[in-house]
């Protein structure tokens, strides 16, 4: 998704998010949970439960599908249903010349799942590769991999969990 898009949707997504806990947690949620207690209780402690409502962008022109949020409860055992996150914090890259930004776990030339990048550099749906067709922006000091640490330019090993930039698969900014 192109940067002024996605800096458009963003804040509204996590409006979406907000509202969404909201609920959950509501009065009016409170037969779903009740009905997700009972679900659990029914299939016994092999299976899980869940709920889950996605915010989903679809690309009309491209024919593909971006998620954009992913929440919802669960159950676990004898415990009450919980709110759960599914979703990925959103990366900026750089395509083609153009700044995109998807969830880090896409590739943001397709929009397929590809996780794991740094071991994985060739997205299996495409075959964008890191470091030649797709590159990492890091306009932040935040680590690409931890997302805890800091990196820099200067010191490209992350403070936290030691992984090393390579600087070929990124563009400083």
């Amino acid at each position: 998704m192109d940067k002024q898009t996605f800096e458009i949707a963003d804040p509204i997504v996590d409006e979406i998010a907000d509202a969404a806990t909201v609920l959950l947690e509501s009065a009016g949620a409170a037969s779903l949970r009740s009905l997700l207690t009972k679900l659990q209780e029914a299939i016994g402690s092999r299976y899980l439960v869940g709920l889950r409502l996605d915010v989903d962008v679809f690309d009309t022109e491209k024919d593909r599908c971006l998620p954009l949020l992913q929440t919802g409860m669960s159950g676990f055992g004898n415990d009450k249903p919980y709110q759960t996150w599914g979703d990925s914090t959103p990366q900026r890259y750089i395509v083609g010349g153009e700044v995109l930004v998807v969830p880090h776990d896409r590739c943001p030339q397709c929009w397929e799942g590809w996780d794991f990048k740094f071991d994985h550099p060739s997205c299996s749906h495409c075959g964008a590769t890191l470091g030649r067709d797709v590159k990492l922006l890091l306009d932040t000091d935040v680590c690409p991999f931890c997302e805890d640490g800091k990196v820099s330019m200067s010191d490209p090993i992350c403070s936290k969990c030691g992984h090393q930039v390579d600087p070929d698969t990124v563009v400083w900014g």
